[in-house]
């Protein structure tokens, strides 16, 4: 063997090296407080872009949401962007950084305040706050209002019987929701990875242009 049949036959192993190193598929982020049964959730969560761990290490799955997490995460499901320009919502208790979530989550009708000025940005969200705005994000609809559950005010009953009806969510017993329940950031993601397996078609809604 020469040297110049030698050198080609090194320059193609490294190169077949090299091929394989540049193209291996990135690994998924590893977070050590998600159990088995998020994992998947949380998976998609974060490959889609909807959210990220509150550490390199940690999602901080048992956490409890707070609303204004919640409205970006639902604000990057819908494909609203932070570049984008919406109405105001009027709501003075969100940091201006995420203000283009709330904003065009109101303006499309997806979500209210608790009050005309506040948002409640750093409350935790409930399991009834939780079903509202799923149900408006993905434009579900029950075909029946008749739940079991005897702890669900009449305001979310239809939220409520659209994603079991659906099978985002179940009770956390044959009769009781857990509709004053703060709901945490694993199952928030997980309601979020169900409904996204329904298939809708997650055209932003429609949002009025602001000049």
């Amino acid at each position: 063997m020469n040297k110049r049949f030698g050198f080609i036959i090194l320059l193609v192993m490294v190169l077949g090296i090299s091929s394989i190193v540049a193209f291996k598929p990135e690994a998924k982020q590893q977070f050590t407080d998600v159990s088995e049964r998020y994992m998947e959730a949380v998976d998609h969560i974060v490959t889609e872009g909807y959210a990220r761990g509150i550490s390199e290490t940690q999602y901080g799955t048992s956490r409890p949401i707070i609303r204004i997490d919640a409205a970006v995460m639902i604000a990057n499901v819908l494909g609203y962007k932070e570049s984008g320009t919406y109405p105001a919502s009027g709501f003075t208790d969100v940091p201006a950084n995420r203000a283009w979530a709330t904003d065009a989550l109101k303006a499309a009708g997806v979500i209210n305040g608790k009050t005309a000025t506040s948002y409640g940005a750093y409350s935790t969200m409930t399991r009834s706050e939780m079903a509202k705005m799923i149900t408006a994000a993905y434009e579900l609809e029950a075909t029946s209002q008749n739940i079991p559950f005897t702890d669900v005010n009449p305001r979310f009953a239809p939220d409520v019987a659209a994603l079991v009806e659906a099978g985002v969510t179940s009770g956390k017993t044959p009769t009781r929701f857990g509709a004053n329940d703060p709901i945490t950031r694993g199952e928030f993601a997980l309601f979020i990875f169900r409904a996204d397996q329904i298939g809708m078609d997650l055209t932003p809604p429609e949002v009025i242009s602001v000049d």
